[in-house]
């Protein structure tokens, strides 16, 4: 197996290359488990948002894959609850808000599903987006939707690393990951 060597605020980690299609690789992270790296994650985005005066009510994540990265975040500013939309309706859930994918989306990407009573809490609130990996950026705008849609005001776009250079909008990010093209063998 081959791995991307990531150097990141003074913290090494090998992550393993795997395929996203027949002609691009991608160095694959994953943040679940790694209290050193979310940490690390966490004070350093907390230093880009405090410095540029963008403090939010709340944190919302677009899914498990960020709950910690968001909990930590939630934890440094002072905050007693943060909000995590699900990839589907699950049965706790209580008058779901649903974001589908628009037609325009990639195949694999998925819906967005709020709980009701995070609905509630959100409205009126600023929100900080955070996820820990943007490539094309169709989740994190399906998330904008989605919170602007029920009332809340969208203060920032955060993310630890912006994989590639699809996405072109407003973006905070703390580093990049390559997407590494692969010759077609005939």
């Amino acid at each position: 197996m081959e791995y991307y060597e990531l150097n990141f605020f003074g913290l090494s980690r090998k992550l393993p290359i795997t395929y996203l299609s027949a002609t691009k690789r991608v160095a694959n992270f994953s943040i679940i488990g790694d209290i050193e790296f979310t940490e690390k994650a966490g004070e350093e985005l907390e230093k880009v948002l405090r410095q540029r005066q963008l403090i939010p009510d709340c944190f919302v994540g677009p899914g498990i894959s960020a709950a910690s990265f968001v909990h930590h975040l939630a934890k440094r500013f002072g905050h007693k609850r943060y909000v995590i939309l699900r990839k589907s309706i699950r049965g706790y859930m209580v008058t779901p808000e649903i974001q589908s994918p628009w037609r325009s989306a990639p195949k694999h990407t998925k819906k967005l599903v709020l709980n009701g009573f995070d609905r509630e809490f959100l409205k009126g609130k600023t929100v900080v987006l955070v996820d820990t990996v943007v490539s094309t950026g169709v989740t994190m705008e399906m998330l904008h939707e989605l919170v602007s849609k029920i009332g809340s005001k969208p203060i920032a776009k955060c993310a630890i690393f912006l994989q590639g250079d699809d996405y072109k909008a407003d973006l905070m990010y703390l580093a990049k990951l390559p997407i590494i093209e692969v010759n077609k063998v005939k």
